[in-house]
Order: C-alpha cells, then sequence, then structure tokens
C-alpha cells in the first residue's frame, strides 16, 4: 500500500501544480498577505503601489526561474531519473519553510545565478573547447559573488569539477579567471568614475572577520532547515554509492558533483555563518535534485516509508513557519 501511494504521487500529473499553489499560499501568508476579503478589496491598490510588494514579486518572480532553471537541469542531464518535478516540490517545500530567506532579493537572486553556473559546468562536459562555458560559469560565480562574497570558495571545486569533466584547458582555465573578475572590473570602473572607491573596501571587509563567527545570529529555524537538508543529502548519499555502478559515466559524474556540492555549500556555512541565510535557498535546490533522484528510483519498503515521512514532516514545517512568522 505504501508503495503504491509513493508512486502515485510521483506520477501523478497533478503533484506539482497543487504544491506549487500550497507553497504560493504560505509563501504569501509569510510575506503578511490579508486573508480576509474586506481588507484585500479596501487596501488592494495601495499594497500593490508600495515599493516592498515589488520587491515581492521580483522574489517571486526569482523562483520560479529557479523552478525552470530546476526543470531544464533535470531534462537536459537527467540528473532526477526521469521526467518530473520532485525535485522542485522538495525544493518549494524548504525553500517556504525559511521565510527570512524566501523574501530576500539576494538570497534569490543568488540562487538563481548559481544554478545557471551549474548549467554551464555541465554544458561543457567532453567539450574540446569549453573556453565559453567555462567563462559563463565563472562569469555567475563573479556576479553572485557580488551578493556573497564567501562563494569564491567554491572556485577550487569548481575547477576541479571543470578537469573531471574534461573540459578544463589552459585557455578555459584563464577564461574562467576573467569570468571571475569580469564582474569586479565593472564595479571598479563605476566606483572609480563615481569617486566611491569605498565600495570595495566595504566589500572585502565585511568578509574577512566573518570565519568562524556569528552562529548566534543564525535563528533556530534556519539550523532545522539545514538539519533537515543534511539528512536528505545523507539518504541520498548512501542510496548512489549504493547504485554507483549502474549509473552511465556521465550520470556518474553528474551526481558526485552534486553530491560534492551540497557538502562544500553546507562547510561554507560552517566556515562562514553570516553567509548562511543567503546560502540556505541553494542548499535546498540542491538536495532537492538529490532527494528527487533518490525517491523517484528507489521503492523499497524503507524507502516508501522515509518518501512518506519526509513529505509530511516538510509540510508540516512549511505550515508552522510561515503561520508563526505571519501571527
Amino acid at each position: 500500500m505504501s508503495r503504491t501511494l509513493q508512486q502515485r504521487i510521483i506520477k501523478a500529473k497533478t503533484t506539482f501544480p497543487v504544491m506549487a499553489v500550497f507553497a504560493l499560499l504560505l509563501w504569501c501568508v509569510g510575506a503578511g498577505w490579508p486573508l480576509d476579503a474586506q481588507s484585500v478589496l479596501s487596501g488592494w491598490w495601495g499594497t500593490v503601489a508600495s515599493p516592498a510588494w515589488v520587491m515581492e514579486g521580483a522574489n517571486l518572480l526569482l523562483c520560479l526561474l529557479a523552478l525552470y532553471l530546476l526543470a531544464e537541469l533535470n531534462n537536459a542531464y537527467s540528473l532526477v531519473g526521469r521526467r518530473t518535478m520532485l525535485h522542485g516540490l522538495f525544493f518549494l517545500l524548504l525553500w517556504v519553510s525559511v521565510p527570512w530567506t524566501s523574501h530576500c532579493v539576494e538570497a534569490n537572486l543568488l540562487l538563481c545565478l548559481l544554478l545557471m553556473a551549474v548549467g554551464s559546468l555541465f554544458g561543457g562536459y567532453q567539450q574540446r573547447n569549453a573556453v565559453g562555458s567555462l567563462f559563463s560559469l565563472f562569469l555567475f560565480i563573479g556576479l553572485g559573488s557580488l551578493f556573497c562574497l564567501p562563494v569564491l570558495l567554491l572556485v577550487p571545486l569548481l575547477y576541479v569539477a571543470a578537469w573531471f569533466f574534461q573540459s578544463l584547458s589552459v585557455r578555459s582555465f584563464f577564461a574562467g579567471l576573467m569570468g571571475i573578475l569580469c564582474p569586479y572590473w565593472v564595479l571598479f570602473v563605476y566606483a572609480f568614475c563615481s569617486d566611491r572607491l569605498e565600495l570595495f573596501a566595504t566589500l572585502f571587509s565585511s568578509f574577512f572577520p566573518s570565519f568562524f563567527s556569528g552562529y548566534a545570529d543564525i535563528p533556530l529555524l534556519s539550523w532545522i532547515v539545514w538539519g533537515c537538508s543534511l539528512l536528505l543529502f545523507v539518504g541520498s548519499l548512501g542510496f548512489v554509492m549504493y547504485r554507483y555502478g549502474r549509473y552511465k559515466i556521465r550520470t556518474r559524474l553528474f551526481l558526485a558533483f552534486l553530491l560534492w556540492w551540497v557538502f562544500a555549500v553546507s562547510l561554507l556555512w560552517v566556515v562562514v555563518p553570516s553567509a548562511g541565510g543567503l546560502l540556505l535557498p541553494l542548499l535546498s535546490a540542491s538536495v532537492g535534485v538529490l532527494a528527487g533522484h533518490l525517491f523517484s528510483t528507489s521503492f523499497t519498503r524503507a524507502s516508501n516509508i522515509s518518501f512518506l515521512v519526509v513529505l509530511l514532516c516538510l509540510i508540516g514545517l512549511s505550515v508552522y513557519s510561515c503561520l508563526w512568522m505571519h501571527w
């Protein structure tokens, strides 16, 4: 019975739309939208015209863009193992569970930039001339580092991954460096022309003193979501290692990179706690892909029970966090 229920939930065409509407309602409640019809009708125009709601609209558009990028990654590289949005479902539930990151433009923009970076990395797989792919990859990393400078600590992992994907050469290596430096050149020209060179000092000085400090400033709910993500990561790690020999070489490399990617992002959270709020949506999306792969390709009794438990726990966590933030 549990197996049939899991397969029905995964294969049903209405599963993702229903959960997307559910997550949207929770997101609106967390944003403070009025729930009664009279207040909606009386204050509609003033609410829409406020600058705060313009930013909320940008957050929603960035979330839709992230879902589109996740779908494209799965369709192009078969990361989940089948055409499904189960990984998007897990991402939405984890994303909406932390309202102060799901309503943060910088965090959602960083998420989209790094998802595009991963897509550029996968797109350069076994390319003899991967200069364009690696330049795009590190250009997105450089742009993301303007919002969260510790992201630059992920650069060595990306270079190692490019080497394993057989897309790294001398030309592509320096193309990657050019991509990282390009946003900083533009920022320097702007700061120099506008006589605001303190922008560079502020950008770098806010990063270096923040190593291994600021744990007390991370809310408890963020730690809970981080812990749930790590549990899903550990389960996915065991499943991928168990089936490692059955994958094709390309799928094997992509899944191995995602495992190292989640580990590196989690380690970056520990090293630079002040960047945890900006990295949480990225961690949710990456773990969502691994969890989607786990539960869409494994139908053992343990996975069936785990799927239902995880789904119910994430739904309960998202409802609690959004209603708690609203009230």
